[in-house]
């Protein structure tokens, strides 16, 4: 018997197999075939073993030799056991033949005799003895053997918490006993015999058992399919987990972990009490950075920040209830960062056969950004309506943060600057979640200062959102937010503004970011969108109050305007007075004065009357509009006041032709109205009927109504467009393109009508058919609550509006067509230079004929048609018409002229009331040769007249001169704009087709297509340069046929050296050699 204070129980040198000190006993027991893996697994053992090593199998007889094959082979010392003796580290001892081994807690060996066959179960009583005496401080290997020796105590040091390693089949020489083992449930790992050495080395020395294949080939089939998670779950050793190797996992739990891995979306299993974690690759985008030490882990370390919410929750379910949460909030961690997340979840138990609930089953479905997307759009729609009709710029900046401020959740905070116009300032113009001018919030802010609060000169210049972070540190003890807590990022929005033609910056918006929510690409979107929104908010806010703006300033242009024109009157009263008195005094017949003079004099008288009624309405509607127009009330024969006024008018209807029909039979009683304005009404009416009728007849019937007097003024006249009868009472209000037999009119006539009718409480109303004439209906209330005054008695009322309004539509044109039966006016010096004069107003047409027919032959017409006629009839030298003219202007009648080969070159000068630089600009564009504003010197318009004259003389003669020159020309001769884009003449000469007309296709009708290019390049070269042209190339004949000519052209230059036009020649030639 050994000595015991050497083993491994009390002392001496054996180190101590105490409790705690890591594995004591390896024992190797084998039976037949068993030798090699004996000496296999021992050969590795290191000469520093740190565990006694024991070894047993079965041996038949006394002279086995075991122990000194084993001396010659391993490098441990190697001993039969004898009883009593002490197990010693790094040493081997190996059972005697017929005799059982067992081991006991103080180290010592016990034998005792047996029959050492399979049959009595030694292996398993030296088993069994080492899991009852070491407990988990043995490690063992099942080698090669017949029977099942060993499989009992193989699952006894199984259950004291040993290793168990068996030996592989395809390695046994006979693996019916390492199988025994393993179908024991005791096998920690099955290796190669190879391998079973180095492990236990390992394992000895402190480390852990590598995975085995039964493990790995069992989660092989359970864990299929693609995806990570499938992948990790093969490739985890679950030994080292709670769950503990997959095929001891209950049938519960591989279903459970099947239907999660085949599941498309997220859903992850929680076994157990602790809640181990079994998922799919779904959900792993769930748990984030907790995914790859998530699996098999309890559920409350990958989620401990919302583990208050998930225990009630999982305490629910593992009770038997299946529970559903909708939209549940979490503020989790998942990548390393707080963040608010919404979940859909579904909780359903798992039992086991016996009803009994192992677990739950977990579906989760992330509704984060569905929920962020309902909740911002919510935000963009207030945003959209909140600042809706704001009067400024500010106002709706105020009320677009006023919207943000319900909706901290994605804008804890926010500050909007208006930009001024010069790009140096920008101005606070609302806040929400910070307060106003503190230190996030400055009043006013520098765009030039590079360390100003917020970098808002940056976003003005680049145009570009900048994200600003760092907030807390930047502003320590600021707090934003109903929640008050610290800032962390924001982003500054540029505001553009689009004004006309041009986008400016009009404003900036900073946006604060939720700490809670990363800052995405599609939190960068809404963030762009608010900013977008804001914007489009202030743009038009901005256009609204521009608009007001424009709405003052017209209106006080217009009150300036009136104040002016009633100013004006006023003073225009006094010389006009001074005017008339005196012009009326010469033109009475006992002046003296000559004929032609007393002729003249009326023409001045005529048209002083005229600027005085003119003035006279003037002051009407600038008073009316003033609001300071007052009626001066009388009790008026209506019938007779009305018949007076139409009699003054008697003359001009018949020289038009027209019949003038009045019906007005004597009223019951008198009207209350004021007579001046009621004058003003009728003779208005009457005027614009006699300016648009040129046929028929007009009607004007006064009838008496039981509450009104009913005034219809009925004309067979042009009409007025439907389009047009909702403006017709509109100051200055003419209707384009109508014929009329003047344009002449200050164009507020009914206006004047409508406002003066309103004035006494009544209404007006037209009726018209275009081609058929026109109806105007007045009524006016017979009572009128004003104090009136008396009727005058005995005493003829004067109607001085409607003799001055009638005693110009006399003097209107009457014809209306050139074929007309009235002549033109034709004075002047037989055989002078023949002047064509037009214009629609009489005394101007007789004013010019006498001015310029002391040195010309004058003829004048009043219309455009009417001068149209006169020119093709007798082409004059020169045309002298006015612009404002009715159915064709001046400057269409300069057009239609132009359009003429044989009036195209007439010189026109151009007559106009129409003062400014663009007026002229605009007769000049359109072809006219001069332009004259009236009023006008008469040495003026002759020095002009005869101006023009001379020039076109002199246009003549060189005209004249290049035709004879033509003539005694044997070639081609043609002439060029100055970039020959137009052919402006060319003389064939029987070789190529004449050009009379401008050309600008001259290139294709003349030139070979194959020679274009040629000339097109020898042409810009000479235009280029400013030298002649010259080129031999190919034309086309008039029968079609191709010829050769040398073309030549020489640029008339002007004074500064541009260029005029190109004469040139082109000569038949042969063709090249």
């Amino acid at each position: 018997m050994g000595d015991v204070s050497d083993g491994l129980g009390a002392g001496g040198t054996g180190s101590s197999l105490r409790p705690g000190s890591g594995t004591a006993v390896v024992v190797l027991v084998a039976s037949a075939g068993g030798l090699g893996p004996l000496t296999s697994v021992l050969k590795t053992f290191p000469p520093d073993f740190p565990a006694a090593v024991v070894v047993a199998q079965h041996l038949a007889g006394r002279g086995s030799a075991l122990v000194e094959v084993m001396k010659r082979r391993v490098r441990l010392p190697v001993s039969w056991a004898t009883d009593g003796m002490v197990l010693q580290r790094g040493k081997v001892v190996i059972a005697p033949p017929l005799s059982a081994l067992e081991v006991l807690p103080d180290g010592t060996v016990s034998l005792r005799p047996s029959a050492n066959s399979a049959l009595s179960g030694p292996l398993d009583a030296l088993l069994t003895s080492l899991a009852d005496s070491f407990g988990a401080r043995v490690a063992a290997a099942v080698l090669s053997g017949m029977g099942r020796d060993s499989a009992l105590g193989a699952r006894a040091l199984k259950d004291a918490g040993a290793t168990v390693i068996a030996q592989s089949e395809e390695s046994a020489e006979h693996s019916s006993m390492p199988l025994a083992a393993v179908e024991s449930g005791a096998v920690d790992l099955v290796l190669d015999v190879r391998d079973i050495g180095p492990v236990l080395v390992d394992v000895v020395r402190g480390g852990e058992l590598p995975r085995g294949r039964a493990d790995r080939a069992t989660a092989e089939v359970l864990f299929t399919g693609p995806g990570e998670v499938a992948a990790l779950m093969r490739d985890l050793d679950w030994r080292r987990t709670r769950l503990g190797p997959v095929d001891t996992w209950p049938e519960a739990l591989t279903s459970a972990a099947q239907i999660a891995l085949a599941c498309p979306v997220p859903m992850c299993v929680l076994w157990g009490p602790h809640l181990l974690q079994l998922y799919n690759d779904a959900y792993r985008l769930v748990l984030g950075a907790e995914h790859t030490g998530g699996l098999g882990q309890p559920n409350r370390e990958s989620w401990p920040e919302v583990w208050h919410l998930n225990d009630p929750v999982y305490a629910r379910v593992l009770g038997g209830e299946a529970v559903s949460l909708v939209d549940a909030l979490y503020p989790i961690s998942r990548e390393g960062v707080p963040e608010d997340a919404w979940f859909d979840l579904t909780l359903s138990p798992i039992r086991d056969r016996n009803g009994v609930v192992d677990g739950a089953l977990t579906t989760v479905i992330e509704k984060t950004g569905e929920v962020l997307s309902r909740r911002r759009l919510q935000l963009l729609n207030r945003l959209a309506t909140g600042p809706a009709g704001a009067p400024t710029r500010r106002v709706s900046l105020e009320r677009s943060l006023a919207a943000l401020a319900g909706g901290e959740q994605d804008v804890p905070f926010a500050l909007a600057y208006l930009v001024d116009e010069l790009r140096a300032t920008a101005e606070l113009a609302g806040v929400t979640g910070v307060v106003a001018g503190g230190p996030m919030s400055p009043h006013t802010i520098s765009l030039l200062d590079e360390d100003a609060v917020w970098p808002i000169g940056r976003v003005v210049r680049t145009d570009h959102p900048v994200t600003s972070g760092g907030l807390a540190t930047a502003f320590p003890g600021v707090t934003v937010g109903r929640d008050e807590h610290s800032p962390g990022t924001a982003m500054i929005f540029a505001l553009r503004e689009h004004r006309d033609t041009e986008t400016t910056i009009g404003g900036v918006v900073v946006l604060g970011i939720n700490p809670r929510l990363p800052l995405t690409a599609a939190y960068r979107e809404f963030l762009g969108l608010v900013a977008v929104q804001v914007a489009a908010s202030l743009v038009d806010a901005g256009g609204r109050q521009r608009q007001r703006e424009r709405i003052d300033r017209l209106a006080e242009l217009d009150r300036v305007k009136t104040e002016f024109l009633s100013n004006i009157s006023h003073e225009l009263r006094t010389p006009l007075t001074l005017l008339m008195a005196p012009l009326e005094a010469l033109a009475a017949e006992d002046s003296g004065l000559a004929t032609r003079l007393r002729t003249e004099v009326e023409v001045a008288s005529r048209n002083a009357r005229r600027l005085l009624v003119m003035v006279e309405t003037l002051l009407d509607f600038s008073q009316i509009e003033a609001g300071r127009l007052r009626t001066r009330l009388e009790q008026v024969d209506l019938a007779a006041l009305t018949v007076g006024v139409v009699s003054a008018f008697q003359g001009a209807a018949k020289r038009a032709g027209i019949r003038l029909r009045v019906d007005c039979p004597p009223m019951r009683a008198p009207m209350i109205v004021d007579p001046a304005m009621w004058e003003k009404i009728v003779a208005n009416l009457l005027s614009n009927a006699l300016k648009f009728t040129f046929d028929g007849e007009i009607t004007v019937e006064l009838k008496e109504l039981p509450e009104h007097a009913q005034l219809v003024v009925t004309d067979t006249g042009v009409g007025i467009p439907e389009e047009q009868l909702p403006h017709i009472f509109k100051r200055f209000h003419r209707v384009r393109d109508s014929k009329a037999r003047t344009h002449e009119g200050t164009g507020i006539g009914l206006a004047l009508v409508e406002q003066l009718t309103r004035q006494h409480r009544g209404r007006v109303r037209v009726q018209s058919r275009v081609g058929k004439g026109s109806r105007f209906t007045i009524w006016l209330p017979k009572r009128q609550s004003r104090r009136t005054v008396p009727a005058a008695q005995g005493a003829e009322r004067r109607l001085p509006v409607a003799g001055a309004l009638a005693e110009v539509a006399s003097f209107w044109d009457t014809p209306t067509t050139a074929g007309d039966s009235t002549p033109p006016t034709v004075a002047g010096r037989p055989g002078q230079a023949r002047i064509l004069v037009i214009d629609d107003n009489q005394d101007m047409r007789d004013y010019l004929t006498r001015l310029l027919s002391e040195a010309w032959l004058v003829e004048a017409v009043g219309t455009g048609e009417q001068a149209m006629h006169a020119a093709r009839h007798r082409t004059p030298d020169l045309i002298l018409t006015d612009v404002m003219m009715p159915n064709i202007d001046g400057l269409r009648l300069l057009r239609q002229l132009r359009a003429e080969s044989t009036l195209r070159h007439l010189p026109m000068i151009m007559l106009s009331a129409r003062a400014g630089e663009q007026a002229a600009i605009e007769g000049l564009t359109a072809g006219a040769n001069d332009y004259l504003v009236k009023p006008f010197a008469a040495r003026e318009l002759i020095a002009r007249v005869g101006a023009q004259l001379e020039l076109a003389r002199v246009r003549d003669e060189a005209d004249r001169r290049y035709r004879a020159l033509v003539n005694a020309s044997f070639g081609v001769v043609y002439r060029m704009n100055p970039d020959w884009s137009e052919m402006r003449a060319l003389d064939g000469r029987g070789f190529i087709a004449d050009t009379s007309e401008p050309s600008a296709d001259w290139l294709d009708t003349y030139i070979h297509p194959d020679d274009q290019p040629r000339v097109t390049e020898a042409i810009a070269t000479a235009v280029r340069d400013r030298t002649p042209f010259r080129l031999h190339h190919r034309v086309r004949r008039p029968n079609g046929s191709l010829g050769w000519t040398v073309s030549q052209a020489v640029p008339l230059l002007d004074d500064s050296g541009e260029i005029i036009e190109w004469v040139g020649t082109a000569t038949e030639a042969p063709p090249p050699s």
